[in-house]
């Protein structure tokens, strides 16, 4: 499922940039350290701030459950609420 979309050019060496309102939402900064992790349907961008946070927030949460969701439906019930998570903020500001 796809939540936005955004088309980037490879430069030389391989650089790319990040849309400014991409940065902007998952506030990014200049120098933060991201992470690429190549999958069998393309490429993931994870922020490793943010997947901390998600760890340390819920640690020790569920114990001994089975999830009703597979690993894939899981990822898009997280991004779909951390999406929402991010249009909240914008709406605040």
């Amino acid at each position: 499922m796809v939540y936005v979309e955004w088309t980037v050019r490879l430069m030389e060496k391989g650089r790319i940039t990040l849309p400014k309102e991409l940065r902007e939402r998952l506030d990014l900064r200049k120098g933060e350290v991201l992470k690429l992790i190549l999958e069998k349907r393309g490429i993931r961008l994870v922020i490793p701030r943010l997947e901390e946070d998600v760890i340390d927030e819920t640690k020790g949460v569920i114990k001994d459950v089975e999830p009703e969701l597979s690993p894939e439906e899981l990822e898009e019930t997280f991004l779909a609420a951390f999406s929402f998570r991010v249009k909240a903020g914008e709406e605040r500001s």
